[in-house]
């Protein structure tokens, strides 16, 4: 064996030998390996937590949205009723109805006020049950706001024609 080749064989072993001892062990690789899981799903569980939050704060807001939107109506159309009330022709019959639209309004704008407290003091924990209370009483409010506003659509179209008693 020449010089030369003994030299690039004694190189070549000794490199494999180093590399070998740079190498992980499968223990190590492993242990690599799982640690990176645990940063995947760390990853993983922040971004599903993200997105739990995003959607919360979404019907949230969107809830309180619709609440504010409701409050607005009503007290609108409590302003009407107090106005009707104030005039001085107004007959007794009619003031009788105007009066138990009043108490109706402010019942249901008390209804909404408390659930827009509830909603306002939710938080991400405690969203699903304050959720399902605000689903069921805002359907309630819309369904007697329907009605009220038919009725009162109806009453006046009879006002207006002459078929009231």
């Amino acid at each position: 064996m020449n010089k030369t080749t003994a030299l690039l064989l004694v190189t070549t072993i000794t490199g494999g030998m180093l590399l070998m001892g740079c190498s992980n062990t499968a223990e190590d690789q492993a242990d690599k390996m799982d640690r990176k899981m645990d940063n995947v799903q760390d990853d993983l569980d922040k971004a599903a937590e993200a997105e739990t939050r995003a959607a919360y704060e979404r019907e949230r807001t969107d809830a309180l949205d619709k609440l504010y939107n409701m409050r607005t109506n009503i007290d609108k159309e409590l302003l009407d009723v107090n106005e009707r009330l104030a005039t001085k022709d107004l007959k007794q019959d009619k003031r009788a109805e105007q009066d138990a639209l009043k108490a109706e309004l402010e019942s249901q704008q008390s209804e909404v006020g408390r659930l827009i407290t509830r909603v306002e003091a939710s938080d991400q924990g405690t969203w699903i049950s304050v959720k399902e209370d605000t689903r069921k009483g805002s359907e309630k409010v819309e369904d007697w706001w329907e009605r009220t506003k038919n009725n009162v659509h109806n009453e006046t179209n009879n006002d207006k024609e002459g078929n009231r008693n």
